[in-house]
């Protein structure tokens, strides 16, 4: 405690010399050695240059007084460092004023990308630190596009970049109008400035059901790289919508997740910051370029730009010290004014759209339980999932099922579940902050992985697939996150068939799990008995009053986990396809969110066959063709399997599938070669099998082939070929 108190009274006599005016080689702020810029470089991105340089270097209206990006030798001029801090008043300093990758409380450690003016700033203040040579090594190495390389960030093939990343979801939403829009919501800051780089729109991802008659859709928001260097975020974000798509129609939880929500994807939430740091910068805000920024060979190289994650309306700038920045040189520079960049703007502009405002005008009103709306901002890395608030360390007045939410997701990602006062950093005018405090939604950062610029053989291997089924989760307690998050999980649900004639009787099983949630050591969340099951047919139980219970398998319901089933009487069903939906309640009487699955109710079912002839009469040495004609003459989509069992004079493998609509034939043509030695009056049989893949439907062909005259010999003649394949023909 002796190492805190003293780097809080250097803290403190700094302030005080820096009121008075003294300490004139550092400027106003305390954070950057200030001498003259002497050989700053002009420079201002030019996203078509594969170097990121524009042609001329002369300054313009338009440039900006920073360095080079690629100094002659890059690590004496910035470095990563791991810096000690003895409390919160210590720490306060370092995640105010610079680039901070990671905060370890626990250890009372934080990793920093520091300059050269940095590093005098922190000696004043009384900070010991160790460079790791490591990272340092590694942010100095260039990026490159292997020759293999045809897509994505150069050297990161596994994330696209902004224009591959807008041109995928905008065809996305092209080939699925019914379940996906593709919307401009506002522009990026070059985009709005005239005479720079052309910028960028900000687009939106909307998926649903849009012929959904649904009363109530749970409304889902999902951000990705507002910081644009953190390069796993917005592929998570695309990848994820891509699922969403594919699996509708076919995934019976992921339809019902469109026909009753609404998913909305900002997946390139800077997209002007990105371009930079798609070219390999550590580049963390938007293009914005405040006049007040004088850069200098002791900054930050291109150290302009607003963070758009400190820039949101809700609480601007009210932290008393170490959650944003005023100084518009720093990495967490808040921007001149509330809400001031027009990328917050467009981000704002559009939640209010999507969500209702369900919070009370106070601080400490809490949103009702039954409040609708989850937003999630990814950003990277830490492996954390982090609710609010973000700007203090009180609890949000919904903490306890913020807390509880968030556990389910760390179920599946198995990240640390924790508010910034426990395990990061305090943040104002964050994204996160303003869903919650403008709206009462449940809202949450995901700090994935261990790195900005995360290997693509980490990605693909502990990071995507762990979030998205977090994700997924989201979206299925969206419509009312506070209280489904406090039911079980409803797993495994299945039928004892998935395609039946109506009026069949059914089995329905399914398990309810009251355990999963994960925290990494942040608390433990309580777990309670199963208590009830039911099931719905063809819409979830908050759309229908008509409910059906199931019972326990092993006959009490006593465990935080059970087996349930049901047996359905299909009596009265019409045929098609129906969804059943599955809850089940624990005892303190919390229903979790559905699993659902489909089955197919068969209406009438008919299969006719016709050879034409039913016997054929050959000459020995003949290619002899049977017809056969195949109908489906039932009320549904068949699938077929034809196999053709052999007889002495055609090939045993003429097998194959068909797949015939209602009313369609399809004509079959099995030729057959008769052996140039068969005599009159021999004859050889094939069976054709005929049957439907789903059971109780299909019929048998019985083609014969008799000998009745013996070729006329020809001296010269050829002989006949014995085989012939199996000609097969579709007929309307």
């Amino acid at each position: 405690m002796a190492g805190g108190r003293w780097q809080v009274a250097c803290i403190a006599l700094l302030a005080l010399l820096l009121g008075v005016g003294a300490l004139s080689e550092f400027n106003q702020r305390g954070l950057y050695a200030a001498p003259a810029a002497q050989d700053a470089t002009p420079c201002r991105p030019d996203l078509t240059s594969p170097t990121g340089l524009p042609a001329s270097q002369s300054p313009t209206p338009f440039s900006d007084p920073c360095q080079s990006p690629n100094p002659p030798s890059p690590i004496p001029q910035f470095q990563v460092v791991r810096i000690t801090f003895a409390d919160e008043a210590a720490l306060r300093p370092l995640t105010g004023n610079l680039d901070v990758w990671e905060v370890d409380r626990q250890a009372g450690e934080v990793v920093a990308l520091i300059y050269p003016g940095q590093e005098r700033w922190l000696q004043l203040l009384g900070y010991t630190w160790t460079v790791d040579v490591a990272q340092t090594a590694e942010i100095s190495q260039p990026v490159v596009r292997s020759k293999d390389q045809t897509s994505g960030i150069p050297g990161y093939a596994c994330y696209r970049t902004v224009t591959e990343t807008f041109a995928d979801l905008s065809q996305l939403a092209e080939e699925n109008p019914a379940i996906a829009q593709w919307i401009d919501i506002g522009d990026s800051y070059d985009k709005m400035t005239p005479g720079g780089p052309a910028g960028s729109d900000i687009n939106a991802l909307v998926l649903t059901n849009r012929a959904s008659t649904a009363t109530e859709k749970g409304k889902f928001v999902l951000i990705a790289a507002i910081h644009a260097r953190e390069y796993a975020t917005a592929e998570i974000a695309t990848r994820f919508a891509e699922k969403l798509v594919a699996g509708y129609g076919v995934n019976p939880d992921i339809t019902w997740l469109l026909d009753y929500n609404e998913v909305h994807i900002i997946p390139q939430a800077n997209p002007d910051g990105r371009g930079w740091a798609e070219q390999g910068y550590s580049w963390r805000k938007n293009t914005d370029n405040p006049a007040a920024c004088n850069s200098s060979p002791f900054n930050a190289p291109f150290s302009y730009g607003v963070d758009l994650n400190r820039n949101s309306s809700f609480l601007w700038g009210t932290c008393f010290s170490g959650c944003s920045s005023p100084e518009p040189c720093s990495v967490t520079y808040r921007g001149s004014s509330a809400g001031s960049e027009p990328e917050v703007q467009a981000i704002e502009s559009y939640l209010r759209s999507v969500f209702a405002d369900q919070r009370g005008p106070n601080i400490n009103d809490a949103a009702p339980l039954d409040t609708n709306g989850i937003f999630i901002s990814l950003h990277s890395y830490g492996n954390l999932v982090i609710y609010s608030w973000d700007h203090t360390g009180t609890d949000a007045p919904n903490m306890p099922e913020l807390r509880r939410l968030g556990r389910k997701f760390g179920y599946f990602n198995r990240y640390s579940v924790c508010n910034t006062s426990n395990c990061l950093y305090a943040v104002d005018g964050s994204t996160t902050d303003f869903a919650y405090g403008e709206f009462g939604v449940a809202t949450y950062t995901f700090e994935v992985g261990t790195s900005f610029f995360q290997s693509c053989s980490y990605f693909e291997s502990s990071i995507v697939q762990q979030n998205i089924d977090a994700l997924l989760y989201a979206a299925r307690a969206a419509r009312r996150p506070y209280q489904l998050a406090a039911g079980p999980d409803t797993l495994s649900v299945a039928l004892s068939a998935t395609h039946v004639d109506a009026g069949r009787p059914l089995t329905l099983t399914a398990t309810a799990d009251d355990t999963r949630s994960y925290a990494n050591g942040y608390g433990v969340e309580p777990t309670q008995p199963i208590s009830a099951g039911r099931y719905t047919v063809d819409r979830p139980s908050w759309e229908i009053t008509a409910t059906y219970p199931l019972s326990p398998t092993d006959g009490a319901l006593n465990s935080t986990s059970e087996g349930l089933w049901a047996a359905i009487d299909t009596s009265g069903w019409t045929p098609g396809k129906h969804a059943i939906f599955v809850e089940s309640q624990d005892s303190g009487g919390s229903w979790g969110p559905p699993g659902a699955v489909f089955v197919t109710l068969f209406g009438q079912r008919g299969l006719a066959l016709e050879q034409n002839p039913a016997s054929v009469e050959a000459t020995s040495g003949d290619t002899i063709t049977h017809t056969l004609i195949i109908t489906n003459t039932g009320e549904q989509t068949e699938k077929f399997v034809v196999a053709v069992q052999s007889g002495a004079w055609a090939d045993s493998g003429l097998d194959s599938e068909l797949l015939l609509q209602p009313a369609i034939s399809v004509t079959l043509h099995i030729t057959v070669g008769v052996p140039l030695t068969a005599s009159i009056g021999m004859t050889d049989v094939l069976i054709v099998d005929i049957s439907s893949t789903y059971p109780g439907l299909g019929g048998t062909a019985t083609l014969e082939t008799i000998v009745t005259k013996e070729p006329t010999s020809e001296p010269g003649a050829s002989p006949p070929p014995l085989y012939l394949p199996w000609i097969y023909n579709k007929a309307p």
